[in-house]
């Protein structure tokens, strides 16, 4: 996991606002490059790539939410499955 990953999960699970470089947290949402790709609900943690299927978009759901997400021929997978890059996926609750 990346320091910038790490250090703004830190501060999303603690519920404290952190910026570093293109990503932020308001303790209660992460948003990589102004795009919103976690954020907490009252049921759980939620998470989207938010239409980007990028290795730090994956990076940065995959280490902050605990998603796995990966790519197999140019798609983004959980498992077996195909995802839809634009919705959004409950990971904990």
């Amino acid at each position: 996991m990346r320091k910038v990953t790490q250090d703004i999960r830190n501060a999303f699970m603690a519920g404290q606002s952190r910026t570093i470089g293109n990503t932020h947290t308001d303790g209660q949402a992460v948003w990589l490059h102004g795009n919103k790709i976690v954020e907490r609900r009252t049921d759980g943690i939620y998470f989207t790539l938010a239409g980007w299927n990028t290795p730090t978009t994956r990076e940065r759901v995959n280490g902050i939410a605990g998603a796995s997400v990966y790519q197999k021929n140019f798609e983004p997978m959980i498992g077996d499955s195909i995802i839809d890059p634009n919705c959004w996926f409950h990971i904990s609750g």
